[in-house]
């Protein structure tokens, strides 16, 4: 399946989402509009700096999983399935339901807290009402716009299932942006020894350099071929192995010879020998507590025990 938007210079509300499989198309009035100055002609986007940017990347992976989703159940029609869905999502308030519906979806299949939990965590912690501000989701966080700040709410379960993701499917540019170096360094135990950790490492890099190197999308130059840019980052690894010896932390070693790949690498190997979602838990306390102190607790209801993290929202000026 592809799924594409595009502009109808012809409806007021002009931006338009089409699902296509092989010779069937389906076209969804996403119900916004957008200003054809500030229309990406060349990638068929809108601008990053939109409101609903990251609304549309929700609301398209959304589709995809729906999608394989009804394959497995060996539904036919899928694309008019998918359309009367969308159009369920956009019925009250358009595209800024999908934000929520979409929200939801993903809440209730996780195990998160569902959209409305955050907007009272919100409204409890700064006194605002929904006049007063308005919602941008990214992944599984959300971001409330006030008239003077912005402000980012996170969960433990949140976090939790974003650092699994990226790190199962091997996302290194997120793994990169996304987390710290100093968590993941405080999260190492030097106990792990030297053959066991380059052993695993080892694997992952032949899997960098094999079917991964151009999914997680590592950069390559304009005048750089693919077998150079392999070769450069085989010298990176080489230099990392020179440099290890038994008390070396892996983790900062490996984001001080090249945050790009080597670190990401690490962050995989060293969760991969560990409990993944133990590591997720600890980076967790660690972002929340030890580590931040700008991110500030919410507890929806005064009977709530303090170490119920599935209860408490964590929120603080998005910078």
């Amino acid at each position: 399946m592809i799924v594409k938007y595009y502009l109808n210079l012809d409806s007021d509300k002009n931006l338009f989402c089409q699902i296509i499989d092989e010779n069937i198309k389906e076209s969804i009035n996403m119900k916004y509009y957008v200003d054809p100055k500030k229309w990406n002609y060349n990638n068929q986007k809108i601008n990053g700096n939109d409101f609903h940017f990251f609304t549309l990347k929700n609301f398209e992976s959304y589709l995809f999983n729906r999608y394989y989703d009804l394959q497995k159940l060996g539904k036919e029609r899928i694309l008019e399935s998918l359309k009367l869905e969308a159009l369920c999502l956009l019925k009250d308030s358009g595209i800024d339901d999908i934000s929520k519906n979409v929200f939801n979806f993903y809440a209730d299949k996780f195990g998160l807290n569902r959209y409305d939990k955050y907007i009272q965590a919100f409204e409890k912690f700064t006194g605002l009402r929904p006049k007063d501000y308005k919602v941008q989701i990214i992944d599984y966080i959300l971001h409330f716009h006030t008239s003077n700040e912005i402000y980012e709410m996170d969960t433990y379960a949140g976090k939790s299932l974003m650092l699994k993701e990226i790190i199962q499917n091997k996302r290194y540019s997120d793994i990169e942006e996304l987390t710290e170096v100093d968590i993941w360094s405080e999260i190492y135990d030097e106990n792990i020894g030297k053959h066991k950790f380059l052993s695993k490492m080892s694997n992952e890099f032949e899997i960098c350099l094999d079917d991964n190197f151009r999914r997680t999308g590592i950069f390559i130059g304009p005048n750089e071929s693919l077998e150079n840019r392999k070769n450069e980052i085989r010298k990176m690894f080489q230099k990392f192995i020179d440099q290890s010896n038994r008390n070396t932390n892996w983790i900062d070693l490996a984001w001080n010879i090249n945050e790009e790949i080597l670190y990401p690498l690490a962050v995989i190997t060293m969760t991969g020998i560990y409990d993944l979602q133990v590591c997720c838990l600890e980076y967790c306390e660690l972002d929340f507590y030890d580590q931040n102190e700008e991110w500030k607790s919410i507890c929806l209801g005064d009977d709530l025990e303090n170490d119920d993290n599935d209860q408490v929202f964590y929120i603080r000026i998005f910078k």
